[in-house]
């Protein structure tokens, strides 16, 4: 996974929409994202926008709308942010949830008598 900041970009014939950055990588962003943040057309989109994406195996339709048969990989947002506040406050929650979730662990593992290192093993594990 990998952030990126979309510049430009439009809606395509099938709904979708092909985001850009400013170094030209092309990132597909499904037409349910766009319209989660209240974006249905090219005019309602609003740059620069933020995107977490990785690349997904799909299979291309052709013209007709059939599978081609082939697997190829397609660089897809994940999730997709307004603002640069919105996708470091994601990022955040969830580190610090993980955080959270150990310190819980280890509390725990504390009261029902643990030894630190089998503490240490177990949240070795756990996330």
């Amino acid at each position: 996974m990998k952030n990126y900041v979309i510049n430009n970009g439009s809606f395509t014939k099938a709904g979708n929409f092909s985001g850009y950055t400013a170094l030209g990588q092309r990132v597909h962003i499904y037409q349910r994202q766009m319209e989660a943040l209240g974006w249905a057309t090219n005019d309602d989109v609003q740059f620069p926008f933020y995107c977490i994406g990785d690349l997904k195996e799909i299979q291309p339709v052709d013209e007709q709308g059939v599978p081609t048969g082939e697997i190829t990989e397609r660089l897809t947002a994940l999730s997709v942010f307004k603002t640069r506040e919105e996708i470091k406050s994601a990022h955040a929650d969830a580190a610090f949830l993980d955080i959270e979730i150990k310190q819980s662990i280890s509390e725990q593992a504390t009261k029902v008598g643990l030894s630190q290192s089998a503490i240490e093993s177990l949240l070795a594990v756990s996330i």
